[in-house]
């Protein structure tokens, strides 16, 4: 006999209580990788890139044109330098963002998901955006 079977072997229906943890474990894991993450990745970085960029009143070099006053001419060699520089970039938002993927996929309750986003009223494209405003650069 398993959890969610009773003698009988049917299926046990489990209660609010066990609901509550499941909410809870699935908010609490994807707050904790979302803030963390978040603050590694974004936060943290820009926080103190802004406080560069207030004492020297400079945004630094791109990663296009690097410490170069123009850009590279066109070819196949500067395509795959700028997707390097890019990559370099961008690589860990982009794990980030996998991380919190797969943690909503397999931890927060599919039916507060429906509920909550599954409609096509205004409101739900509303509080969409304000759940993404925190990775914003």
């Amino acid at each position: 006999m398993d959890e969610h079977t009773g003698a009988t072997g049917t299926l046990a229906i489990r209660g609010p209580a066990d609901r509550r943890v499941e909410y809870i474990r699935g908010f609490g894991l994807l707050l904790l990788i979302a803030v963390g993450g978040l603050y590694v990745v974004k936060w943290n970085p820009y926080f103190h890139r802004a406080l560069s960029a207030a004492s020297t009143h400079s945004l630094g070099t791109t990663f296009v044109f690097g410490k170069a006053l123009t850009a590279p001419g066109a070819s196949f060699g500067a395509a795959v330098s700028y997707a390097q520089a890019y990559f370099k970039a961008v690589w860990q938002a982009w794990v980030l963002g996998l991380f919190l993927a797969a943690t909503i996929e397999s931890q927060v309750p599919k039916d507060w998901l429906v509920r909550v986003l599954g409609k096509t009223s205004f409101g739900t494209s509303v509080l969409g955006g304000v759940f993404a405003l925190p990775g914003m650069m």
